[in-house]
């Protein structure tokens, strides 16, 4: 199984590293060579920048929690989950990785679903603000390439999902009781509600403990957050931007989160290149094919090459760390 998932995750970041050379390998080596290493540069810490951004949000929940470690640590903990998240199939071992990294270093099982919980919830938080805002920036390129594309028409759909989510949102208690009640009914799940409850249970009170701190405390979260997203997925603007095609950026994010997103749902690790493929379709009417080659090589060092190599780095840390302890 371990094997399997080794080939797996392997072959979704060949092909990940590989699909930008289908729109023309000849043009984008050329443009590569023609690369400042200072863009290099910028990109590397742009991902150093989203990394610890990430760290920094977990280590104050941690500290929170009354889970006192240090930055360094939280830091590798932090690249290791994201490379998880990379390499695996939805990026479902990300948040086993993390909860297990967070138990390992002296955090209750409750203690470490509230953290990844809480992390999931802040990130949720971000692109449910930052998506919607981004589409409406975004109607005015697309109108260019869909001369028939009704606006009105495309902000009353956007003005209709915004409302679906406020009534789901609204209604999360009459469908939490209403899931309840079925658990309880059920009988494969009866045996098991107790356990289930009392863990529920046990996770409000550490969330209690989140909410309970000053209002600082939030405001540095949704900071952190917005710090860790805002560097990711502005460097595919920043990369367009440095050759010659200035995107809004509204509309570069927009085209990153739903792309990446349905890529995501492919279940191929990295998304086996289909994101790669699907962001260059959505930029082909302002870029030709032999720059966005080299945009997309570029833009995957940021999110993707980078990350990986930071996981590395992160995961020899940490056990060099525990072969030092007694």
């Amino acid at each position: 199984m371990r094997n399997a998932a080794t080939v797996l995750a392997c072959a979704g970041v060949g092909l990940a590293m590989a699909a930008p050379f289908v729109l023309g390998s000849h043009a984008l080596l050329a443009g590569l060579r023609a690369v400042s290493p200072t863009l290099f540069l910028i990109l590397a810490i742009s991902a150093i920048v989203s990394a610890a951004a990430k760290a920094g949000k977990q280590h104050l929940m941690q500290a929170a929690l009354g889970l006192r470690l240090r930055f360094a640590r939280t830091f590798a903990m932090t690249v290791v989950t994201d490379s998880a998240f990379l390499v695996s199939p939805l990026g479902a071992a990300g948040y086993g990785v993390n909860m297990a990294l967070l138990e390992r270093s002296g955090a209750s099982w409750a203690a470490a679903a509230t953290i990844v919980g809480t992390d999931q919830a802040l990130d949720l938080a971000f692109f449910t603000v930052a998506i919607p805002i981004s589409l409406i920036l975004a109607l005015g390129p697309l109108a260019q390439v869909f001369p028939k594309l009704s606006v009105p028409l495309a902000c009353v759909a956007l003005a209709l999902a915004a409302l679906l989510a406020a009534g789901l949102w609204l209604s999360r208690r009459p469908i939490a009781r209403a899931l309840t009640r079925m658990g309880r009914r059920t009988p494969w799940l009866r045996s098991r509600w107790a356990r289930v409850s009392h863990f529920a249970h046990t996770v409000k009170q550490q969330l209690a403990l989140l909410k309970a701190g000053p209002p600082q405390r939030f405001i540095a979260l949704l900071v952190m957050t917005t710090l860790q997203w805002l560097p990711r997925y502005g460097a595919l603007w920043f990369i367009l931007y440095d050759r010659g095609y200035h995107l809004p950026f509204g509309f570069v994010l927009a085209a990153q989160a739903v792309i990446l997103h349905l890529a995501l749902w492919t279940g191929v690790p990295a998304g086996g290149g289909s994101g790669d493929l699907g962001l260059a379709a959505a930029f082909a009417a302002w870029v030709p094919s032999a720059v966005l080659g080299t945009t997309l090589v570029l833009w995957r060092f940021a999110t993707l090459y980078c990350p990986l190599l930071l996981g590395a780095l992160g995961l020899a840390a940490l056990a060099l760390q525990r072969r030092r302890q007694p």
